[in-house]
């Protein structure tokens, strides 16, 4: 009987652990994540005086679908947005402060809900102060604005202030480095602000965002934003192509053509002429609501989007030449993306996914990762950073590496 009840005891436990791990793995699957886009740049800083204008685009990133996004301030509802089921949506909404608000930092707050009914919340921050400040922050003629993985970026930037000086703080894509911040001052109304910066790993091929934020006794608050891009140091046998805005089929803008070698966009005006460099095509699909990135070869394509009726002598079928690029859509981190550091690791990618290769990523979201193989035989990877608006006149943009 005790050995009975302890076979029954292991087989339920046995049960368990594959329940709990069968959640933990659920739950990583329905993982819900937005991206915003501010369409319109929030301001840091406002008196009564002024309007904080909201002008949002709020897209969720995987394949989930929203069904609402709501503004609010200290939990007061501003205004919703209806998304009825659109992967991504805009918001705007205007806002005054008042004279009660002053010396305050505004937490406004953006809640997004999904189809399931779950929700992620992100905060926008403005500080509300009585009068403009009179501070003025000052970089170095002598201030990179790139610089090596390698090297440091290391200045003084001249700060004055009409009243005593609060703090001085630094911020890297929004958040505070706090072995920069200062607020002890040998003369509190001026002074020679020490920055320096080693890049990391991750930073490399990258444009940072930074920005020098300056308060006074009273209140007052200023925000000085630089940016400065990490070039590579060492060699590479990749080709590293960032923020490559690809437009959809109708896109005014940005072209839908790719030139893998190069890292050229084209429109579509002229694209026959240029077919022979072309690796890979980009359109809206009105269907799945979603962009999709292909190679030329996709008959799909040609005989539904890029057509003779639309494009005439620019249409697929009159390209003179076709390339053939195969394609598998992977998951990869952005940090991953980011940490790959030779055309060896972007062919491993490619050659280990037991992914079958085909002419289509298929729908492609905000974090979504393709590797593709040319028709020149060169392996490159593709992560999709941010999406406009779902529209055929839309674009993408991406980060690319290929190899030479």
């Amino acid at each position: 009987m005790k050995n009975k009840i302890s076979k029954i005891l292991i087989g339920f436990l046995a049960i368990a652990a594959v329940a709990c791990k069968k959640d933990k793995t659920d739950q990583q699957a329905i993982a819900f994540s937005v991206k915003v886009t501010q369409k319109t740049a929030l301001p840091a800083v406002v008196t009564p005086a002024d309007e904080i204008t909201f002008d949002l685009n709020v897209a969720a990133n995987g394949e989930t679908k929203l069904t609402s996004v709501e503004l609010s301030l200290d939990g007061t509802g501003l205004t919703t947005v209806s998304a009825n089921g659109a992967a991504q949506v805009d918001l705007q909404h205007t806002y005054k402060p008042t004279t009660i608000q002053v010396g305050r930092s505004l937490i406004f707050r953006l809640t997004a809900t999904n189809s399931e009914g779950k929700t992620v919340e992100r905060d926008l921050v403005v500080y509300v102060q009585s009068a403009p400040a009179n501070i003025s922050v000052v970089l170095p003629a002598t201030a990179p604005t790139e610089i090596k993985d390698n090297e440091v970026a290391d200045f003084n930037i001249a700060v004055k202030s009409e009243n005593d000086i609060r703090y001085i703080k630094t911020f890297l894509n929004q958040t505070e480095i706090t072995a920069l911040t200062k607020n002890t001052f040998t003369n509190p109304k001026e002074d020679s602000y020490h920055f320096a910066y080693q890049p990391v790993v991750t930073d490399i091929d990258k444009t940072l965002e930074f920005y020098v934020e300056v308060m006074d006794v009273l209140g007052n608050l200023v925000r000085h934003p630089f940016t400065i891009t990490v070039k590579r140091s060492a060699v590479v046998d990749f080709n590293v192509y960032s923020n490559v805005v690809l437009g959809a089929q109708r896109s005014t803008g940005p072209g839908p053509f790719f030139n893998a070698a190069t890292g050229e966009v084209y429109v579509t005006t002229g694209a026959a002429q240029k077919s022979a460099n072309i690796d890979l095509v980009t359109f809206y699909s009105g269907s799945t609501n979603s962009y999709n990135i292909t190679s030329p070869t996709l008959a799909t394509v040609s005989a539904n989007i890029y057509t003779v009726a639309l494009y005439g002598a620019d249409a697929l079928d009159n390209w003179p030449t076709k390339n053939r690029t195969l394609i598998k859509k992977i998951t990869l981190s952005q940090n991953d993306f980011d940490l790959i550091s030779s055309a060896a690791d972007i062919q491993n990618l490619y050659t280990s996914s037991s992914v079958v290769a085909g002419k289509t990523s298929a729908g492609m979201a905000n974090g979504n990762v393709i590797v593709f193989l040319t028709a020149s035989n060169k392996h490159g990877i593709l992560l999709l950073k941010t999406r406009s608006a779902n529209a055929n006149t839309g674009n993408v943009t991406v980060d690319v590496k290929v190899q030479k």
